[in-house]
Formats: structure tokens, C-alpha cells, sequence
């Protein structure tokens, strides 16, 4: 297309115009590329254009081509304010050309501002297929026609998001298909349909740097230069060629639960149609590794150790700062490597806690162990008084279901005589519906109070039994564990521990175990020894401790120990004392029976 420039328009005496021309889509770029470079979009879209400037008696100078931008919103559109700026810079232009008002605007907001923008420079929008004319009329037309290309966006993009998530319930992939896959076209019944399949070559190459990385033996980074060595590339896409998988997209792949069958839309998960690449048991160990390098202050590097995360400066925390302790190792003369903490604080030159040798913080954390022990005559004293609380709800179950059933029996007779008195006509029709709401209303709280059990208190008291069982002897455990074992009985007994030199060592604990040790000061330290577990308002406080765990996250056991008969405090959470597993909810039970709660305060206290 020949440009007209502005010294012609000077000498021709016509006006100025500009196209802006759009695609949604670069799929519209590649149509017909032999009649035009652009496509035949855009080819159709200049030529009505550029017959509309002829019957507006002007040239045009430049064109616009935004090439397959989706945006909403013009700010997003890069050539769309280029020709913002280029009409600011040239004032003789006095039309801006498009196919449809659509093209240039989806909602009426952009549309106002951008007519503002162009009343100011002189300017007017001229829609090829919606020329309404000039004029107090022409303009409502076009604010009514805008407004109504909103709405349609606005419902083509909520029935996209509809058919989109009735796709991923029914197990099918949305958009481009993920590294290990392809977008393959399938055809059943005759009738083709796109469809996901594993990659022949990527998706061997995909499972191998998942086993690789549960190995633990693989940083990101090294996992990096093994799979680029081993041939592992990205995909091409438009204009970007195939290129090695770098660490980013490992740590992003290595959480996808993609690749265990599902799919994912909206953070809720559905089983998939397409072919798992791992299955659970590889999936798992992965998220161990993951782990174990990604908690809060660790990063995926090649010097690991188990107590990585746990280990904070005391000598910060009485100066009210937080430090963490970090790992490092030193070679020694002899060529050999010795690991080592120190705290970060050191680095900024605001610490001097000495570099601690990491075997001598490891032998002071076995030490610390001994420390969770629980007595034995405090752990058969709980028991006794779970005993007795299981016992006592059994009974109040028993009367309370005997007490309901006597009520239904009761609203039966009363319902009966209503409907006899109604067949008489002895009382208003009115007054008859709403006694018999009013029972119907009786009824259903009474079948409801039928269904309560003691399920919940049982499932709480054998939580609780669990952690006094494993707190039996906590120090000959971990003593005899491996390092990873180590590391889980770290996360789930404590949140963190605070070193010193010579690597003394303060902590604090996870619930449950805190109250648990909570309860032990108490109950030492209680001034009337002679309250026992067989006191009724002390087994009444340790039903509603384990039931009412919604209630409060005030330490119950020492709540019970301090003031028998308290109805607040809960003594364990649902799920039990297992640490939090990786995978996902529908493999793992504990994983989802934890009990609702709001905001924690932190009442771990030191040991």
C-alpha cells in the first residue's frame, strides 16, 4: 500500500487518515498468506478502510496492524498506543479508521476515554460497518453500541469459562499441552476431536528428570545441565525455537499434580483423560525433596543437611531479632569437609555467635530429645481420664436418645390430633399450618440430636493417646533414625530450635505437644493435689476440651490441670499427630482431617 505523505496533502488539500487494523488471534495472520503477508483479516479489513477514507475525502498516512493481541483493555495493546503517540505527533490527521468498533473497543469505559483522547487532538473515530454520522445522535448510538459490545464480551468470556471448566471436570486438558505432551487431533465415530497424548520423545525424557530429582541427589540447577545434556527442549512455539528446560520450569513441573492424572482449573482438581507420566509412590518422593529444600529461609543448593530450617540464633532472639542459622562448609588442610552453622546475623556484622560445627549441633539436638519425654505416671493419668470422659459420653448419648425419642413420640401424638381437629373444623385452617410448622420445625431438631455420636470425641481421644504413646521415648526414636526420619520428627514435635555456643539449645513445640508439656508445669505445680481424674466436672471438662476444638486453641490439658471443669480449650487436633504429607488429598486421609480453625496464636513455650 502506498502511503501518502503530509507535504502531498498539502498539495492535494485532503485530509488525513490512519487505519488501525486487528486480529484476535495469530491464527487470522496465517490465512490466505499468499494474497496478503498478513492475512486475509487484515487483507479484507484494509481494503473496506481504505475505501472509506476515499468517501471521507482523505489519505491515508500510516496503518496500525495489531497482530493477534487479545487484550481487553487498550492499555495492553501495544500498537494501539503507538497510535496514540503518532496522532500527537501529528496534528493534520483528523480520522482514525477502523473495520468495527468492536476491533478498537470491548467495553464502553475504553471506549470514553479514547474518544476524550481523540475529541482533544481533533480526531474522529470512523467504524467502517457502524458509521453513524456526527451529532448529539450518532454519539448516543455509538455509546449504546459499546456498551452492548461490553456486554457481549462480558458473556462470551463467562460461557468460555463455563465450557472450559465442564472440560477439565470431565478429565480434558485446557490450552496448550503441557512439556511431555502434545496437542494431538484424534478422530472417533468419524468425527475429529483435539486431544492430548504423551510425547514419543519429551515424555521418556520428563519421567527420567522426575526419578532423577526424587533421588535427591539433584540440585534444580544440576538437574538443568543432566537433561539438557540428555536432549530434554522445550517445545518451538511462534517465533521462540526449541531451547533446554531451565530450572524455573522444573521447579514449576516438579508441583504439577499433571503429571499424576489430573487436571487442574481453578485450584479445584479433577481426574484427567490424559496418561500419568508418574505415579504416586514418585510423586511423593519428589515432594519430599521439595521439602526439604523449599520450607521458608532453605534453597534447592547442593549443601543439604537435616537440620536446615530449624536452627535460629538465641543470642538474636534475646537481643529481639530473628536469625536464622545457616549451613556452610569448610575444607580443611587435610582436604577433608567439615559442615558448619552460623548465624545470618554474623554476615551483617550485628551477631558474634562463633561458626558451631554441625556434628556437635547435631549430637546437642539428640541430647534435647530426652527433654520430650513425658512422665509416665502424667501419661496413665491422661488415659485414665480419657477412660472415664468416653465412658461418661457413652451414657449421656444413651439418655439423650431415649429423652428424643420420647419427644418424636410425643410431636406424633400432637401432629395427630391437629390433623383430627382440622377434619372437624374446630379450629381456623390458619392457626392449624402453623402449630404444624411449628412441630415439623421440633421434629427435624430432634432427628438431628438422633444422629449425634461420640465418634468425634473417640477420634480425638485416640489422637491424643498417639501422642502420648510416641512421647513415651521420643530420644531413643530419633537417637536411632536416619537423617530423613530426623528431619520429619523436627517438623512435627517442634517449630524451631534457638542455638548457643557450645550448642545449647532452647526450643519451642507444635501443637499438641505443647500443651502437653504445658500441662505437665500445671499439674506440678497445682496447689490442691487431691483433684483427680474420676472428678465428674474434670471428665465434663476433658468431653468438651475434645469437643469444642473450634472454640478456642488455649492449651486444654493445662486448662483442665488449673481449673477443673472448664469448658474451653481443645486437647488435639482431628488428624492425629502424623506430620503433613505432599501428595495429594484423595491419597492422603490426614492431609484433610484437620480441624477448622481460625488464627493461631503461638503459645509454644520452651522447654
Amino acid at each position: 500500500m502506498k502511503k501518502t505523505t503530509a507535504r502531498d496533502l498539502v498539495i492535494s488539500a485532503r485530509d488525513a487518515a490512519v487505519l488501525y487494523l486487528r486480529v484476535s488471534s495469530k491464527r487470522q495472520m496465517n490465512t490466505a498468506v499468499d494474497l496478503d503477508p498478513d492475512g486475509l483479516s487484515i487483507h479484507t479489513q484494509r481494503e473496506r478502510r481504505m475505501a472509506k477514507a476515499d468517501s471521507l475525502n482523505a489519505d491515508v498516512i500510516e496503518e496500525f496492524i495489531e497482530p493477534g493481541k487479545s487484550a481487553k483493555n487498550v492499555i495492553d495493546r501495544d500498537e494501539f498506543q503507538r497510535m496514540i503517540a503518532y496522532l500527537h505527533a501529528h496534528p493534520e490527521v483528523k480520522y482514525v479508521i477502523v473495520y468495527m468498533r468492536s476491533r478498537a473497543f470491548r467495553n464502553q469505559f475504553d471506549a470514553a476515554i479514547v474518544q476524550v483522547q481523540l475529541q482533544k487532538m481533533g480526531v474522529r473515530l470512523v467504524s467502517v460497518k457502524e458509521d453513524f454520522g456526527e451529532g448529539p445522535y450518532a454519539q448516543a448510538m455509538e455509546g449504546m453500541l459499546d456498551i452492548m459490545n461490553g456486554l457481549q464480551n462480558t458473556l462470551q468470556g463467562l460461557d468460555i469459562q463455563d465450557k472450559m471448566l465442564q472440560k477439565a471436570i470431565n478429565g480434558g486438558t485446557n490450552g496448550f499441552a503441557k512439556l511431555g505432551y502434545l496437542n494431538v487431533e484424534a478422530e472417533f465415530d468419524g468425527k475429529k476431536f483435539n486431544t492430548i497424548e504423551v510425547d514419543p520423545v519429551r515424555g521418556p525424557l520428563v519421567q527420567q528428570a522426575w526419578k532423577l530429582y526424587a533421588t535427591g541427589d539433584y540440585t534444580l540447577e544440576r538437574l538443568e545441565a543432566t537433561m539438557a545434556d540428555m536432549g530434554l527442549t522445550s517445545r518451538a512455539r511462534g517465533k521462540l525455537p526449541e531451547r533446554p528446560v531451565d530450572f524455573k520450569q522444573f521447579h514449576r513441573m516438579f508441583a504439577d499434580v499433571y503429571y499424576l492424572g489430573y487436571v487442574v482449573y481453578k485450584c479445584d482438581i479433577y481426574p484427567g483423560r490424559h496418561e500419568p507420566l508418574v505415579d504416586q509412590e514418585l510423586f511423593d518422593r519428589v515432594q519430599d525433596v521439595r521439602n526439604k529444600r523449599s520450607r521458608p529461609g532453605q534453597r534447592d543448593r547442593v549443601l543439604q543437611h537435616y537440620l536446615k530450617g530449624d536452627l535460629f540464633c538465641r543470642r538474636c532472639r534475646e537481643n529481639e531479632r530473628t536469625s536464622r542459622l545457616i549451613y556452610t562448609e569448610a575444607k580443611s588442610h587435610t582436604g577433608r569437609w567439615y559442615g558448619y552453622f552460623l548465624c545470618r546475623s554474623r554476615q551483617d556484622g550485628v551477631c558474634d555467635l562463633p561458626y558451631l560445627p554441625a556434628a556437635l549441633v547435631g549430637q546437642a539436638i539428640v541430647d534435647h530429645y530426652a527433654t520430650l519425654r513425658l512422665p509416665a505416671d502424667f501419661t496413665t493419668e491422661v488415659n485414665a481420664m480419657l477412660d472415664a470422659a468416653l465412658a461418661d459420653e457413652q451414657g449421656t448419648t444413651r439418655a439423650m436418645h431415649s429423652s428424643l425419642k420420647k419427644r418424636l413420640a410425643e410431636l406424633d401424638g400432637q401432629e395427630e390430633r391437629l390433623l383430627d381437629l382440622a377434619a372437624d373444623g374446630a379450629i381456623p385452617q390458619a392457626k392449624i399450618k402453623a402449630r404444624l410448622r411449628r412441630i415439623q420445625a421440633d421434629r427435624v431438631t430432634a432427628e438431628a440430636g438422633l444422629t449425634s455420636t461420640s465418634a468425634e470425641l473417640s477420634v480425638g481421644a485416640q489422637a491424643l493417646r498417639e501422642a502420648l504413646d510416641i512421647l513415651s521415648d521420643p530420644h531413643a526414636m530419633y537417637h536411632d533414625a536416619c537423617d530423613d526420619t530426623r528431619r520429619l520428627m523436627n517438623q512435627t514435635f517442634y517449630d524451631r530450635f534457638y542455638v548457643d555456643e557450645d550448642a545449647t539449645i532452647i526450643s519451642s513445640l507444635n501443637r499438641p505437644f505443647d500443651d502437653l508439656h504445658e500441662a505437665v508445669r500445671v499439674r506440678a505445680q497445682r496447689s490442691k493435689p487431691h483433684v483427680t481424674a474420676t472428678t465428674p466436672a474434670t471428665r465434663n471438662a476433658i468431653k468438651r476440651g475434645v469437643q469444642h476444638t473450634q472454640e478456642t486453641r488455649s492449651p486444654s490439658l493445662a486448662r483442665i490441670y488449673s481449673v477443673p471443669g472448664s469448658s474451653k480449650g481443645h486437647m488435639v487436633e482431628l488428624r492425629g499427630i502424623e506430620p503433613l504429607t505432599f501428595s495429594m488429598r484423595t491419597r492422603r486421609a490426614t492431609n484433610c482431617a484437620i480441624a477448622p480453625c481460625g488464627s493461631l496464636p503461638n503459645h509454644a513455650g520452651e522447654l
